[in-house]
């Protein structure tokens, strides 16, 4: 049995988590094998299944930035030629330029995701909020803001910001544990058993929290066996 609060493993006889104080609530036959199955950290982010996505993605991260390149060696030129701004070979140099630039950061955020690393952490802030802005014609605007703000126990603040798409902010509470794993954008909730849905780790879509398999992706969820 765990505590639904903190996620500390308790005694079944426990009547009050003795990490935090949560009362706990004990759990009928039929919930006791879903809660399990939907507590703690899952091991199945090793499945062979993650690292053939992740090879995936750096390939084709790697030929949209050499579709984008190409592009641009060609576009260059001929936009030189016939607007007349800028003279030939300058702009086969802009060109190259620019289509150096997309290989360049295909390069530096594969290179960070293979620096990334696995850490543990807490959801200690949400907040939402509007921010009034003008426009180029000056014109009010206004946006929806989504902050969210995770403490490693490593030490350290990891923030996320949304502008008016609140992306993933729903889907945490303020004192979840949680689990960044390395090279993906994601963050393992330590107790899954209050969601009705749970999200992706590798293509980050959401799902029915009783699927074992991404069906846009193949691969497995985060869940431990039942």
């Amino acid at each position: 049995m765990f505590c639904q609060n903190c996620g500390t493993k308790l005694n079944e006889s426990v009547s009050f988590c003795e990490k935090c104080g949560e009362a706990v609530a004990p759990l009928t036959h039929e919930e006791q094998p879903r809660a399990n199955g939907l507590m703690g950290f899952s091991s199945k982010i090793s499945d062979p299944a993650y690292s053939s996505y992740k090879k995936k993605t750096v390939a084709w991260a790697f030929i949209f930035s050499g579709i984008l390149a190409i592009i641009a060696v060609i576009a260059f030129p001929i936009y030189g030629n016939k607007s007349g701004e800028i003279e030939w070979p300058d702009s086969l140099f802009y060109g190259i330029g620019i289509g150096g630039m997309f290989l360049l950061i295909a390069l530096l955020q594969t290179l960070k995701k293979g620096l990334d690393k696995t850490w543990d952490g807490e959801v200690i802030y949400k907040d939402a909020y509007t921010v009034r802005e003008r426009n180029d014609n000056g014109n009010l605007h206004y946006h929806k803001m989504y902050v969210m703000k995770i403490r490693k126990d490593s030490g350290g603040t990891k923030k996320h910001k949304w502008r008016d798409i609140p992306g993933v902010y729903d889907y945490y509470n303020v004192g979840d544990r949680v689990r960044h794993h390395k090279g993906f954008s994601y963050y393992e909730k330590y107790d899954k058993s209050h969601d009705n849905q749970i999200m992706c780790a590798a293509c980050m879509s959401f799902l029915d929290i009783d699927k074992d398999i991404c069906p846009r992706c193949k691969c497995p969820l985060l869940k431990n066996k039942v």
